[in-house]
């Protein structure tokens, strides 16, 4: 497993040198996330959290983990093992070590591994953290996940071994913070436009973004020019998928479309809409991400 994760690096990176130096640096950008992009300072949780119980370490290192190194067919989404990504392609909320050998990883690297993991569960309700809500059939109650579905449901055996341990942890040590509220209003009223509107020599949002698990910008129908309240709904639904609450530097709404040098995702079908994020636009939706923007005035 490890010799096929750094055979990928070694052709992404042999692709970057002799295409784009400027995508070298952003492979470093989103293989190094800052300290602001890390879930847990951005969440209200403590900067310095307590120390793991070694025992719940070792049921991560027996139970989760080989979850993460299974090989599941192929490289194709919905097939490749979890570490195929999660250990260089994605900065993401959820970046594991490299493991240190094709058996795994090393104690060390489990505990970084378990640190990083924790902020994606929620002891207080378990059933609500990301870990299970990601790779289950958005159908079942999942959030999508670009890595492909691996639980058609939630009496999937995998979903329920997952979901043991979560139950198994400390119920009030791993609790994450509320994420502030994202205005609706203010999607509808100053979001939305966005879609639109393309920058010059570009194409709509909705050119690609219509419908489909992706769908958050769908064209107005019976020729409107602006959407309707249940269009608007679905399109908040489908967007909130996108972002996470409270941290924009970790919504891939706002980092898709945002140029890798700026400190956006590497990898984005359509055109790079902002620069950096100085950019007027990107800081307005910025600042609605953190629940900061409200109600139909727009800036």
């Amino acid at each position: 497993m490890r010799t096929r994760i750094m055979r990928h690096r070694r052709m992404v990176t042999v692709w970057m040198t002799t295409g784009s130096a400027a995508f070298l640096a952003a492979v470093a950008l989103t293989a190094s996330p800052s300290a602001e992009s890390r879930l847990g300072q951005t969440s209200g949780q403590a900067a310095a959290p307590v120390a793991p119980r070694p025992a719940d370490v070792d049921s991560f290192r027996t139970t989760i983990e080989p979850i993460f190194m299974r090989d599941r067919g192929g490289t194709m989404p919905g097939y490749a093992a979890c570490v195929m990504c999660h250990t260089w392609q994605t900065s993401l909320r959820f970046d594991l070590e490299t493991p240190a050998t094709d058996a795994g990883w090393t104690a060390e690297q489990s505990r970084m591994n378990f640190e990083m993991i924790t902020q994606l569960v929620n002891t207080g309700t378990p059933e609500n953290s990301w870990l299970l809500l990601k790779p289950l059939e958005p159908k079942a109650g999942g959030l999508g996940h670009t890595g492909g579905t691996f639980w058609q449901s939630r009496d999937d055996p995998e979903y329920q071994t997952v979901l043991k341990w979560i139950r198994s942890l400390p119920a009030d040590r791993y609790v994450q913070a509320p994420a502030p509220r994202v205005d609706f209003e203010f999607f509808r009223s100053c979001v939305q436009p966005v879609f639109a509107n393309p920058r010059e020599g570009q194409i709509k949002c909705s050119n690609c973004h219509g419908g489909g698990l992706i769908g958050f910008a769908p064209v107005p129908r019976d020729g409107r020019t602006t959407w309707n309240e249940k269009e608007a709904q679905e399109a908040f639904r489908v967007i909130s998928r996108l972002i996470v609450a409270g941290n924009p530097v970790q919504s891939r709404f706002l980092l898709k479309p945002l140029h890798p040098d700026g400190g956006g995702s590497y990898a984005h079908n359509g055109p790079r809409r902002w620069q950096n994020r100085n950019d007027t636009e990107w800081q307005m939706l910025a600042a609605w991400v953190r629940g900061e923007k409200k109600g139909t005035s727009c800036s």
